[in-house]
Order: structure tokens, then C-alpha cells, then sequence
């Protein structure tokens, strides 16, 4: 009976493995972290290709632009996607469009809006099978350049989980994969390596564990 059980398992896993090999386009959206920022070499070093590799995609289409916000992405990334036939998506759009409280308080009501656009244009027009992972906002609270600029923490986090309640809603409802940065990168603040020269952007090492955290997700 054992050996019966660790022969199902085996083929099991073997199967899953294969599954996970069948990527012939995998295609990211995004801005400046997409495009990996913060390294010296970004087609090798960013989070891109490092989790590209981990999924064994034999084909992968970076369409990420620095300073990009969602509605830029919409009308410069999104309609690119439908020359291919994507396995797989990944989508990490939030950060830049957060910064522009500032200018905009009511910023969120726009994105949640843009947000649903561009899922809901991706669940319509490609393949039912088509894996879209959408990462949410990090603690910025543990990066330095927020810190500096006086923010309060506790304001912060208030606003970060106000967005992030928000995307998680809008990536259910069009039945996409949530990629929760916000709680599988907490140990930030006890690596300050992970964040680049620049203050902000992650570093070749911060890319690294944001690959894992996505293919992590990937995997279920």
C-alpha cells in the first residue's frame, strides 16, 4: 500500500511539473520595479526575468515603463498583450498611482476603477486558463525614502491597507490571483538590502525575494 502511494504521489508531482514547463509567453506589467530599476544589470538582475526563470517561460515579454500608473499602462501596456497568448500575467501597478495622493485624494476611487478595466479586459479577451497575479502595495512604512519625508507610520499603514483592501476586492471579483507583498515582504526592515542605492527601488536582492514571493503564489 506504501509503495502504492508514494508511486500516485511521484506521478503527482511529476504531472504538476510538467504543467508548470508549459509557459510559452509570460508577460509583465508595470512600471519602474517591473523594468528593475535599482540594479546595474536589470534584464538579468530584475524581479522579471528572475521569476520567469522560476516558471520556466520560454518566452517573456516585459512591457513595464518607468513612472507608468495604472491608466498610462492601460493604454500603453494593455493592448500590447493581445498580440500574444499569454500563460501567464503579472501585473504589480500600485505604488506610483499611491504617491499621487498627494495631488489627488480621491486617486483610489479612479484606480479601483482602472484596476477592474484592465482585469476584467484580460479575463474577456484571453483563455480561461490564462494564470494573472497581481501584486499589491509593500509595508512602505520599512522603506527608507517614505521615512524620511516625515510620514507618520501609523497614517501610512492606514492608507496602504485602505488600497489594499481595495485591490484584493477588485483581483477576486475578476477570479485573478492576489500576490500579497504587503505580508510575505515584512521582513524588510531586517534586510536593508533588499532595497537599492536609490532609497526606493529594490535592489538585485529585493528583486530575488519579490520573484520568489510571486512564483510562490504561482505554485498554488
Amino acid at each position: 500500500m506504501g509503495n502504492l502511494l508514494d508511486s500516485l504521489t511521484s506521478i503527482t508531482s511529476h504531472t504538476k511539473s510538467i504543467d508548470r514547463i508549459k509557459v510559452d509567453n509570460y508577460i509583465s506589467i508595470g512600471a519602474s520595479d517591473t523594468v528593475g530599476i535599482g540594479t546595474s544589470n536589470p534584464s538579468k538582475d530584475g524581479w522579471v526575468p528572475k521569476f520567469a526563470s522560476l516558471i520556466c517561460a520560454e518566452q517573456t515579454i516585459n512591457l513595464g515603463r518607468s513612472g507608468s500608473t495604472l491608466k498610462d499602462a492601460i493604454h500603453q501596456q494593455l493592448p500590447k498583450v493581445f498580440n500574444y497568448k499569454p500563460n501567464v500575467i503579472t501585473i504589480w501597478l500600485a505604488v506610483n498611482d499611491f504617491n499621487q495622493q498627494i495631488y489627488d485624494r480621491s486617486i483610489l476611487t479612479s484606480y479601483t476603477s482602472n484596476l477592474n478595466e484592465m482585469l476584467s479586459q484580460l479575463r474577456n479577451k484571453l483563455d480561461n486558463n490564462t494564470r494573472i497575479l497581481v501584486g499589491n502595495i509593500p509595508d512602505l512604512s520599512k522603506v527608507s525614502l517614505y521615512t524620511s519625508l516625515g510620514i507618520p507610520k501609523l497614517l501610512l499603514s492606514s492608507q496602504i491597507k485602505r488600497w489594499n483592501d481595495a485591490i484584493k476586492q477588485v483581483v477576486m471579483k475578476n477570479k485573478c490571483d492576489l500576490v500579497d507583498l504587503y505580508s510575505y515582504w515584512k521582513e524588510l526592515s531586517e534586510h536593508p538590502e533588499y532595497i537599492s542605492f536609490d532609497g526606493f527601488h529594490p535592489s538585485a536582492h529585493g528583486y530575488e525575494r519579490l520573484a520568489q514571493i510571486f512564483y510562490q503564489q504561482y505554485l498554488k
